[in-house]
């Protein structure tokens, strides 16, 4: 197990894409063409989507907003962001968001490397909550540790 998930994280190739958990994604730079130091990925995902409360110990983080609105909690702090907007992540800063408005985004990390994670989880057909503790598993060999449950949305 542990051998596929070094192969996700150095094989995933510009281009490849993944539906899991309610969100598309698509690797646009992966760690392999930048030497380590930067990887992206493309988002797209209907009101309701967003992670668990989540870390990258060694990773910063921008989000570019490219359509919607998302809201996001960073280290115990709530904002909205929408197209044309960014939000930056510090390595180590415990943080998740929540899609408001369907949105499209681009997520940049560095170092890289964060962009295998998405299809390793869909690989192997996990889901979140049902498999939550080998998501958690997967997710620290990307420089993920997730800490909490998802963000939700009030009700309108």
């Amino acid at each position: 197990m542990q051998q596929l998930w070094r192969d996700m994280q150095t094989g995933v190739a510009p281009g490849t894409q993944t539906d899991w958990n309610g969100t598309h994604y698509e690797a646009l730079l992966t760690q392999r063409e930048t030497g380590g130091k930067f990887g992206a990925f493309a988002s797209d995902a209907g009101r309701g989507h967003g992670p668990p409360r989540h870390r990258h110990p060694k990773s910063d983080e921008i989000f570019v907003i490219l359509q919607g609105r998302l809201r996001f909690w960073c280290a115990g702090e709530a904002s909205e962001r929408t197209a044309g907007e960014l939000f930056y992540i510090s390595a180590g800063v415990e943080h998740t968001f929540v899609v408001v408005e369907h949105a499209r985004w681009i997520a940049i990390l560095s170092p890289g490397g964060l962009e295998g994670f998405f299809p390793a989880v869909a690989a192997q057909g996990l889901e979140i909550p049902r498999d939550l503790a080998e998501v958690k598993a997967i997710a620290a060999q990307f420089d993920m540790e997730i800490t909490g449950p998802p963000l939700a949305i009030p009700r309108p």
